[in-house]
């Protein structure tokens, strides 16, 4: 028995090593994903999604990260756009999230959270206004965005899309808008920027 034990305990402390931490059963996963650059694989909502992260290269210091999100449907990955105006970004549809700013502060980011008892998986946009230049403190926008499905095969629309539930206005002016999706919004400083 003690054996047993004692291989157990070799074994949970390999895997915190491994990687970096074990779950107990009071820990529940982190709720946002991680979008690094590449191809991101997860499951939301029971369905196996992937997203494509890519640096936009500037050669300056305004570099910027496009992302695309896709769904698996069979042997076919179809794309899963976001529907509704965001920020200076007018029109319905939008295909792509671009995620980028200055070399001072970032001025658009995003975090994609899953599911919760409360909420289907969602997007959470931030948007700093520009003023003056990159390295201002201005006004910061929150956009949410829902993972919807269209129920009744309605023509013009995709199978799965995220879907613009509302938008706030931050209670303070922040340069960077990871600072304020962290102060203000609780989720974290890291937005996983590639430049």
């Amino acid at each position: 028995m003690k054996k047993r034990m004692f291989i157990a305990a070799t074994l949970l402390a390999a895997f915190t090593v491994e990687t970096g931490s074990a779950l107990t059963s009071e820990q529940k996963p982190a709720p946002e994903i991680a979008i690094n650059n590449g191809i991101s694989r997860f499951v939301l909502d029971g369905k196996e999604f992937m997203t494509v992260r890519a640096l936009r290269e500037n050669f300056n210091a305004h570099d910027f990260d496009v992302v695309t999100f896709y769904v698996r449907d069979a042997d076919t990955w179809k794309l899963v756009p976001l529907f509704g105006e965001y920020a200076d970004k007018k029109g319905t549809e939008h295909d792509v999230l671009t995620v980028g700013g200055g070399a001072d502060c970032m001025l658009h980011d995003f975090r994609l959270l899953r599911e919760a008892p409360t909420h289907p998986p969602e997007i959470v946009l931030a948007d700093r206004e520009f003023g003056r230049s990159y390295a201002d403190s201005n006004i910061v926008h929150f956009t949410y965005f829902e993972l919807a499905k269209n129920e009744g095969g309605d023509p013009g629309w995709p199978a799965l899309y995220f879907k613009k539930q509302k938008s706030i206005v931050a209670r303070a002016n922040y340069c960077d808008v990871n600072q304020a999706l962290d102060k203000e919004l609780h989720l974290g400083a890291d937005g996983h920027f590639s430049g």
